[in-house]
């Protein structure tokens, strides 16, 4: 039995091969009696599984304020599009019409690691392409910082990702540093903010949001809407996220003084698909919302956030609302921070009764205290809502003569 497992997956390796070689041979030939587009931009994000991110708010920018730009955005087969702006031409991920965009855009703009031989891909001459990144500020080490605990598979391939970037983005001194230091990156960083957090400096949108993610999930409007976000684990377990919510919700109700509570779980896009999480909705009010389209919508809805490693914290963190750490497996996670939990403004759980004694003795002044104190201090925050702007700006700059 073992011996056709490997057989079948030898196979699969080599076609796959074969494939993409036809593929970037296809490609090959295009750019021979093609060129490339002044303006024409092509977006994706995680691989094109969604429309979110950096990239998408981003998109938003450029569609109301910046008319010269041609937008095309890439996914999956499966992907539902039907929500997404009319404005926007979606384009599907190895269509013809895929390797015509590849081949000729002159932007091409993402927010994940990609390997270009596997895009079908060689970046040519007036091609500008900007590695947007899903994360701002990092907890846990990532990168060069973590080329121990990294696969060699993505190493190599974020490596070639590097070299052919020609722009990253940062909204703080301390990312700035991290982009240049451990990214295998020497190019140009534009340390304007991200175009993800513009939304939380846009509080009119706000109301948008939570009218779409209540009416999505059935949320009556007396409740509290509480996000929980923990970061994937590299087995994909999902062990460590398990909460008595029975014992945590009517703590939580308490600290909003009699509102109802929901909570919706969202877990890390890379589990989608991967894991049953049924065993994490043991009561009535708690929702899975991995598969929501947008983060972002999420954390400016929500009153309070509690996650464990994830870089969320610091986007909840501009929003000034109450964040909670539980991480029941720290020492196990660990692989290795860029800051002592002790040296940040969000209270540690290790277990579900000091979660419980965070909540009970949250400290608003306080917590106000030390965010300000971080942000300004220990990371040097820039984000003031106008990333989308300057980025917009820079691509402008940058265009075909």
């Amino acid at each position: 039995m073992m011996s056709v497992k490997k057989t079948i997956s030898a196979i699969s390796w080599r076609l796959n091969r074969v494939f993409m070689a036809f593929g970037n041979l296809f490609s090959l030939i295009i750019r021979c009696f093609t060129k490339v587009r002044k303006g024409r931009v092509m977006m994706w994000a995680y691989t094109f599984k969604q429309y979110s991110c950096n990239p998408r708010y981003l998109t938003e920018y450029l569609l109301d304020n910046d008319t010269d730009f041609e937008i095309y955005w890439v996914f999956r087969r499966k992907v539902d599009i039907s929500g997404i702006d009319k404005r926007i031409r979606c384009v599907r991920y190895l269509s013809l019409k895929y390797f015509l965009l590849v081949n000729t855009a002159e932007f091409l703009i993402t927010n994940a690691r990609t390997d270009p031989y596997r895009m079908y891909w060689t970046k040519r001459s007036g091609q500008k392409y900007l590695m947007l990144w899903h994360g701002g500020v990092a907890l846990k080490k990532i990168e060069k910082d973590a080329e121990d605990k990294l696969k060699y598979s993505y190493l190599k391939k974020a490596k070639i990702d590097s070299r052919v970037c020609d722009l990253m983005i940062s909204g703080c001194r301390f990312q700035t540093r991290l982009l240049k230091e451990s990214f295998w990156y020497s190019g140009e960083v534009l340390e304007k903010g991200i175009p993800r957090c513009d939304i939380f400096f846009d509080k009119e949108r706000h109301m948008e949001f939570d009218r779409r993610v209540r009416s999505t999930y059935s949320i009556p409007e007396s409740d509290r809407i509480i996000l929980y976000a923990p970061t994937f684990r590299a087995d994909h377990s999902i062990e460590p996220y398990r909460i008595s919510w029975n014992k945590v919700i009517p703590e939580l109700e308490k600290t909003f003084k009699g509102s109802g509570i929901t909570v919706l779980v969202r877990l890390h896009p890379v589990l989608i698909g991967k894991v049953d999480t049924s065993s994490l909705l043991c009561c009535r009010n708690v929702v899975d919302a991995t598969s929501y389209h947008d983060m972002q919508e999420l954390m400016c809805v929500a009153s309070m956030l509690i996650t464990d490693y994830s870089s969320s914290m610091f986007d909840f963190g501009m929003l000034g609302k109450p964040c909670f750490l539980y991480a029941t497996d720290i020492e196990k996670y660990n692989r290795g921070y860029y800051f002592r939990f002790d040296e940040m403004p969000f209270p540690l759980g290790r277990n579900e009764d000091e979660l419980l004694e965070n909540i009970r003795n949250f400290d608003p002044e306080e917590y106000g205290r030390d965010i300000e104190r971080f942000f300004d201090d220990k990371i040097g925050m820039v984000e003031n809502g106008t990333s989308s702007k300057a980025l917009s700006g820079w691509m402008k700059a940058h265009r075909l003569s």
